[in-house]
């Protein structure tokens, strides 16, 4: 049988072919469609199983990552959506922290509530911080607070955030009881279900985004279930979640907020198959398409985490200036720049690219498909990289003179240089967006880039990786084979696997170990759940616990993982001893002499054994064929140079080549300077040596 993985990108949508019995893996792209990304999705499944002979019923899995929620924040197109909430705190989604994201910012702006004032209505109730009822909640009151929503301003979703739901979801669930007798159509989203965690804003903002995006999410997966059904297709549909795991298709309509990093994530996943393939535990991930960026790190094998983020940010780059959520999420940082930025000349004469992106409609100039505004892959064309007869596998011949005559009118005449001087200039600017991006993203983090192996995914990555990781100090850079499609690749890999978490808050002291085994086993049952509706059966699952603790009076909290410990093994002694660890290597100091507290414990769930053995791309027979030869230029240092350009399945393994060097392949193209070297490997995969 056949797994099939499908990455929907801003510009092109990747697709990855698993035969689960000999383990080969073939891999396509096709053009994203914007209006319904799902039918440029079934077009590329279509053409990728007719032309390797599988039909749709040979399939039973598809793993699939989608940009749409972050997408629909992003557009403002989600459901008109009403929240119910505890009388008093309406306004917390106005007030927000009330922190500022930009200190010297006196026009400050934040992207305008998901829900405005008039359809978040006010219950008179009150649960106190253990969860005990101080004001009862009436079931009257609910029926009228929902009847205003829906037959007043038509909501087609409710997200229901009452304080202090995390210690007892039982007002909560009252009211949804109320909401399914008078609407039982009516999408609700509770927030003891989507994040039972402490603090009220950021709970109740990842409520309102889950009930915001959960009509458009269930309205797509239904359609492209029914697509794939029509087409003979009988198995099951999983989704990639932020953490960098698959759930079923009830759990992602139930919690779509956990989607919002689908895409990304997955990148994140391959690079470290990729990394480990090669023996490198430590690798920084690099993942170019055509609209963003994206950099991880990888450390001794393992995938940073976070467990807050904002999205849809109102300014790209200032963290802070989104809608906030909290979900598990796979720690990276994105950046408005890919082939599609587009690029400009700023009132001080200076280049500027992204982070705009011309996508896949109309697309770069040179896809000769209306776009007039000059792109990084149109920059790439002019410098020689790109093969204007064989791009995108021979599917789309590029219009390189049309590119020329609009980037010498819009760039290279206002700057006064020649267009291939504007082209390496936009380039540059681009490459160095990027590596500014990263080293931020390693600071912040504590984590030195340089000495690191750099795994090059998407589209682009592997035409820009040589200048961002020189940039970087990096001076390994790995393209995989099949990098143009590394996230759908990544796909295919990914676990099974569920994080559940839940808040209460307890002074260490008094806890016990029945405490500890009574949370852990509720958590337990609730991802064992999701597990078994994926086909995982609970009896072959293991589990990561940790708990989020601090300082009693502290601000904030730390992730203490509980490393290789069963949940019986948990007890105060062990909980101390790991905040104390922890502690230590974050803020490399003792811990206080003062109490510590439990807020919020959580387990990770996943398969014992997601995938016996990786499956590997057919390694072509290679070594047959002569490099082509054209001028690419590499900056105003080396010039122009007459480059040998190889076809990537034309390499032989083993070969090593001086640069420079371009090699192509059908999803992506290898750019290597006159100042390093490249070698291949068994695989077919390429490291460039800097």
């Amino acid at each position: 049988m056949y797994t099939l993985g499908m990455d929907i990108g801003g510009t092109f949508t990747d697709f990855t072919l698993v035969d689960r019995e000999s383990g080969n893996v073939t891999v396509d792209k096709e053009p994203t469609t914007p209006a319904n990304p799902a039918e440029g999705a079934l077009t590329g499944a279509r053409r990728i199983l007719e032309e390797n002979g599988v039909a749709f019923d040979d399939l039973d899995t598809v793993i699939h990552g989608t940009t749409l929620v972050s997408n629909t924040l992003i557009e403002g197109t989600g459901a008109t959506t009403g929240l119910l909430t505890t009388e008093g705190i309406r306004d917390t989604l106005e007030l927000r922290r009330g922190s500022r994201y930009d200190m010297f910012d006196w026009e400050m702006e934040y992207p305008d509530p998901l829900v405005p004032r008039q359809r978040r209505l006010e219950l008179n109730e009150r649960l106190n911080d253990a969860g005990e009822v101080v004001e009862p909640l009436d079931r009257e009151e609910i029926r009228e607070r929902t009847r205003t929503l829906v037959e007043d301003h038509n909501v087609d979703s409710v997200a229901v955030s009452l304080l202090h739901s995390y210690e007892s979801d039982e007002h909560e669930q009252m009211v949804a009881g109320v909401i399914e007798d008078e609407y039982p159509d009516l999408n609700v989203s509770l927030s003891s279900s989507v994040v039972p965690v402490i603090r009220e804003y950021e709970r109740t903002s990842t409520t309102v985004i889950n009930a915001y995006v959960a009509p458009v999410v269930a309205d797509y997966l239904e359609f492209l279930r029914s697509e794939l059904e029509s087409e003979g297709f009988a198995g099951e549909v999983y989704m990639m979640t932020s953490s960098g795991g698959i759930v079923d298709v009830r759990t992602a309509k139930a919690e779509p907020v956990r989607l919002v990093e689908s895409g990304p994530a997955a990148g994140v996943l391959a690079s470290r198959i990729f990394g480990q393939n090669h023996g490198n535990d430590d690798v920084f991930s690099f993942d170019m398409g055509g609209t963003t960026a994206k950099g991880s790190v990888v450390e001794d094998g393992d995938v940073r985490m976070k467990y807050t983020a904002d999205v849809a940010r109102v300014h790209r780059f200032k963290e802070g200036s989104g809608y906030d959520l909290v979900s598990p999420l796979i720690d990276l940082t994105e950046i408005g720049a890919g082939g599609g930025s587009i690029a400009s000349v700023n009132d001080v004469g200076l280049v500027e690219v992204g982070p705009e992106s011309a996508g896949s409609d109309p697309g770069p100039i040179c896809y000769n498909q209306g776009g007039e505004e000059p792109t990084v892959t149109d920059a790439s064309l002019l410098l020689g990289y790109l093969n204007p007869e064989n791009f995108y596998g021979g599917r789309m011949e590029l219009a390189a003179e049309r590119t020329e005559s609009i980037f010498d009118a819009e760039l290279a005449a206002p700057l006064e240089v020649s267009v291939t001087e504007a082209a390496w200039r936009v380039f540059e600017v681009v490459n160095e967006n990027m590596a500014t991006a990263f080293r931020r993203y390693g600071a912040s983090r504590g984590i030195d880039t340089r000495g690191l192996s750099m795994t090059a995914l998407g589209g682009a990555g592997p035409s820009h990786a040589f200048r961002v990781a020189r940039k970087l100090d990096i001076d390994e850079v790995v393209c995989p084979y099949g990098a143009g499609v590394g996230s759908s690749i990544g796909l295919t890999e990914a676990p099974r696997m569920y994080e559940a978490s839940s808040t209460s808050q307890a002074a260490l002291e008094t806890l016990t170990p029945g405490d500890f085994r009574r949370q852990f086993d509720a958590l337990r049952e609730e991802a064992a759940a999701v597990l078994e509706r994926a086909g995982i059966d609970p009896a072959e699952t293991e589990a990561s616990l940790s708990l989020d603790m601090r300082h009693v009076d502290q601000g904030h909290e730390i992730k203490v993982p509980l490393e290789d410990r069963a949940v019986d093994e948990v007890t105060p002694d062990v909980a101390r001893e790991a905040f104390e660890r922890t502690y230590r290597e974050t803020f490399n100091r003792e811990t206080l002499e003062f109490p510590v507290e439990v807020l919020t414990y959580r387990l990770e769930l996943g398969e014992s054994d997601p995938a016996a053995e990786t499956a590997q791309l057919a390694v072509p027979e290679g070594g047959s064929d002569e490099p082509d030869s054209r001028d690419v230029y590499y900056g105003p240092d080396d010039g122009t140079i007459a480059t040998d350009v190889y076809r990537w399945d034309g390499l032989a393994a083993g070969q090593t080549i001086d640069g420079p060097v371009v090699v192509e392949a059908d999803q992506t193209t290898v750019v290597a300077d006159p100042a390093s070297s490249v070698s291949v490997a068994d695989n077919y995969d390429i490291t460039i040596e800097l």
